[in-house]
């Protein structure tokens, strides 16, 4: 039985949008061999083999496009070394690159973008599509074009949306799926101190600032001997000031909350 059975309509898409259905599959490289002297057998390459064909790939003299896209699902070098960084019992250099390792890779990038989070329904579909046309340029955005500017999407946004309703189905079903844990990044710990006590600790330095300390500068207004006029003009700004900011603060913190709603985090 396929172990992505969930995912395989994500990752048929990603075969089709990438085009590499249209030629040799998992084997496939940037435009059809052409950095590579032509075809190549990248399913009995070793991850250490993969690494030094896609260096070379970057060093053709006629790869404008600076890529170094391999497999059905096109991942790059710097995207094959930071999987291995952070799975390295999973991914040792001597692992073969073959079908089983491009699927497992692909459906760990699917968890990175959040299709997990999305089928638990913490994440939203639109933030879902756009996260997955930063990782795979064929795909389109919500609005319907590529990510990246210049780039053209494969298909529209509503064949994404189909293929996702799918792989929805599916995972409703209750189908059996292998998850490829995705590990948080060694360099973006995890903090104990919320979103939310972030905003409140900034809004509550402005408030002092504009308010305790517009405070404190009439007081020594008065004790310098300013008119008592021009004391009070800048007192009834200085409420104002407050008091948009108090609403502001209000404000900033619940949209911060309906983000994290949005993103699952």
């Amino acid at each position: 039985m396929d172990k992505y059975h969930v995912y395989r309509p994500m990752l048929d898409l990603i075969g089709f949008t990438e085009g590499t259905d249209k030629g040799d599959g998992y084997n496939e490289t940037l435009a059809y061999g052409a950095f590579t002297d032509g075809n190549v057998n990248l399913v009995s390459m070793t991850l250490k083999d993969l690494d030094a064909l896609q260096t070379k790939m970057l060093q053709h003299p006629k790869n404008k496009l600076r890529s170094s896209a391999c497999g059905r699902y096109q991942i790059v070098r710097t995207t094959a070394r930071d999987i291995r960084e952070r799975l390295p019992g999973r991914y040792p250099l001597s692992r073969r690159f073959d079908a089983a390792c491009q699927d497992e890779m692909a459906c760990y990038l699917l968890g990175v973008r959040g299709i997990d989070k999305y089928l638990a329904g913490r994440l939203s579909e639109d933030a879902l599509i756009d996260n997955l046309a930063r990782e795979w340029a064929s795909l389109p955005t919500v609005g319907g074009k590529g990510f990246y500017d210049g780039q053209h999407a494969a298909v529209r946004t509503a064949r994404v949306r189909d293929v996702l309703a799918e792989v929805r189905r599916r995972h409703k079903a209750g189908q059996p799926v292998e998850r490829v844990e995705v590990p948080v990044p060694v360099d973006k710990p995890v903090v104990p101190e919320t979103v939310e006590q972030k905003v409140k600790e900034k809004s509550n330095r402005w408030t002092w600032l504009t308010g305790g300390g517009g405070l404190g500068t009439i007081g020594l207004g008065w004790l310098s001997g300013m008119d008592w006029r021009a004391i009070a003009a800048g007192g009834v700004v200085l409420v104002v000031v407050l008091l948009v900011l108090i609403l502001l603060r209000s404000q900033i913190i619940a949209a911060v909350r309906q983000i994290r709603a949005e993103v699952g985090s």
